[in-house]
């Protein structure tokens, strides 16, 4: 949801209390699932899918 609305991976990190590596690390994650090459095509394939939503 946060990559959906711009944030970047060191606000999301402050936002979750989490380390930006660790935020760099799932998104990753979800872009392999999605068989994607960036984080904003990922945040457009989970919205589609209801994953997400804004």
């Amino acid at each position: 949801m946060w990559v959906a609305r711009g944030k970047s991976s060191w606000d999301i990190g402050i936002i979750l209390g989490i380390s930006e590596n660790t935020v760099n690390f799932h998104i990753k994650n979800a872009m392999r699932k999605f068989d994607v090459a960036s984080r904003t095509v990922a945040a457009v394939k989970a919205i589609n899918l209801g994953i997400i939503k804004l």
